[in-house]
């Protein structure tokens, strides 16, 4: 069976769409940070409260759109690690407490010193063999 074309004006729309609806819920991880910056809850964190919001926004896509929408919203590692995970890690790093920071230097010291030393030494092995 021949595939069907593809609309580019779809494509768009839902491209568009796509951006909205990550741009919200990065923007909602963005501000329950704030939340509990501020109100200090004695359970839950961002993270869980993000993900419960994506549930439920997957959770009403698929019900509203059902199976015709699910491949713009797989996962796109490319996507994630060229524009997710740079804000992510600022704004861990932005809200670092600076006395935990230093309390805990030595394993902040062996795990982004020693791990890159020993990936280094292991890239530099395998790759030397591969040749």
């Amino acid at each position: 069976m021949a595939e069907e074309p593809v609309d580019p004006v779809l494509e768009e729309i839902e491209k568009m769409e796509f951006y909205c609806v990550l741009f919200i819920v990065m923007l909602f991880f963005f501000v329950m940070a704030a939340c509990n910056e501020k109100f200090k809850p004695k359970c839950g964190h961002q993270t869980s409260f993000t993900i419960i919001l994506g549930v439920i926004v997957a959770l009403f896509l698929w019900l509203a759109f059902g199976e015709d929408r699910v491949e713009i919203y797989k996962f796109k590692q490319d996507f994630f690690f060229d524009f997710l995970l740079p804000p992510i890690i600022l704004n861990s790093g932005y809200n670092m407490r600076r006395k935990k920071f230093f309390q805990n230097i030595g394993n902040v010291a062996i795990f982004g010193l020693g791990v890159t030393f020993v990936c280094f030494a292991l890239y530099s092995a395998l790759s030397y063999l591969a040749i």
